[in-house]
């Protein structure tokens, strides 16, 4: 496992990552198995009345709890500190481009007869490829991603410095001027979705709100009087999170377009953050070795989150031998379960070990004040 130079290692961490690349994997798998050739053509959105199903349903929002962790790990990581800019990217881009750029590469080698010179060089370069405008197929299909988090990474070290300088308090007069902002833009027409979804208009507020909950936790977490109720309300947290999740999909879920969507990132982002603060403060009694194959998942994330399209839509080829239960939505959890999972760690572990983890051993210290990494807490 090759740990980062400037920020302790907290397995804590990479458990909620996995849990957060494991419910996006089951979401792609329960959306697309029954409509790829095979599975049965099942249209429209679909709609439980299960919370637990729900989570699964609207598994996407696994991308606001990275976006969330985004902002509070590097930050975490900071303890007040500042950070060189250029050290910051480089480590960035080290961690982020190889398996960015490979896939890129197999994209266009899986479709030669749709070369663009334009449109490589606009997902060649991350933060240009906003609302996933340009793709090669199933490799480049969440690029879109990797295009917010750059931008969030280009202005981070600005961020941190003001936050320093003056306090939680501006960060939340930015979060709200995102808010106001996201709603003049649907009053102007715009898609109040796919502003909030596919943008950093919209998902600013999940960095900036995990920025902030890494500064609450470091002010209180270790407060005699607050930091134990801390991590008594992690199991509150997680439920509190789960009704929300619920109450979004009973109100429509992804498919609507509606004004309420402009304030949507916000409520999101304060759940998850409420979630990883208390985490990081419970003591949760179980197996090592469990903890360690959840962290080992988490480590592996960026390759499970963009590889499971490669992974979803060679299963669904043979969907038809696979069928276990009539329901193709059952059926497509039950495989997602036997079949994709086991093949996405096995495949983002070979690219972990083979593309990411060489890149990642060249990162260097980019903390301009003090020369050790911040101490783990309750971990």
């Amino acid at each position: 496992m090759t740990k980062s130079v400037n920020i302790a290692y907290l397995p804590r961490l990479d458990h909620l990552r996995a849990f957060a690349a494991l419910i996006v994997l089951y979401y792609h798998s329960l959306q697309l198995l029954p409509q790829l050739p095979g599975g049965g053509q099942i249209e429209g959105w679909i709609h439980t009345k299960s919370p637990f199903l729900a989570m699964v349903v609207e598994g996407h929002t696994g991308v606001a709890l990275f976006m969330v962790l985004s902002g509070f790990i590097f930050t975490w990581g900071a303890d007040g500190r500042e950070v060189a800019y250029f050290g910051f990217l480089r480590n960035r881009l080290l961690r982020i481009y190889p398996l960015y750029a490979w896939l890129l590469l197999v994209g266009i080698a899986m479709h030669p007869d749709a070369i663009d010179p334009g449109k490589i060089v606009e997902m060649a370069i991350p933060f240009l490829n906003a609302g996933n405008k340009a793709t090669y197929g199933v490799a480049t299909s969440l690029f879109w991603t990797v295009a917010i988090e750059f931008q969030f990474y280009l202005i981070f070290p600005f961020l941190l410095s003001i936050l320093n300088r003056q306090g939680c308090r501006q960060l939340m007069l930015m979060v709200l001027c995102a808010l106001v902002y996201r709603l003049i833009a649907d009053q102007f027409g715009a898609n109040s979705r796919a502003v909030a979804y596919w943008t950093i208009v919209g998902r600013i507020d999940q960095f900036l709100i995990g920025m902030i909950a890494a500064v609450a936790l470091r002010r209180h977490g270790r407060d005699p009087r607050i930091g134990p109720w801390i991590g008594r309300a992690f199991l509150p947290a997680c439920l509190l999170m789960l009704a929300v999740i619920t109450i979004f999909h009973r109100a429509g879920g992804y498919p609507v377009i509606a004004t309420w969507k402009t304030v949507w990132p916000t409520i999101e982002a304060c759940g998850w953050a409420l979630v990883v603060v208390t985490c990081l403060s419970v003591r949760i009694p179980g197996s090592r070795i469990l903890s360690m194959a959840a962290a080992y998942v988490g480590t592996i994330s960026y390759s499970i989150y963009l590889t499971n399209f490669i992974v979803i839509t060679q299963v669904a080829k043979h969907i038809g031998a696979l069928t276990m239960v009539p329901n193709p939505h059952v059926n497509a959890l039950l495989v997602c379960t036997v079949v994709v999972l086991p093949a996405s760690i096995a495949l983002s572990a070979l690219t972990f070990h083979a593309i990411e983890q060489p890149f990642m051993k060249m990162r260097k210290t980019y903390m301009l004040d003090a020369a050790r990494p911040s101490p783990a807490f309750a971990t």
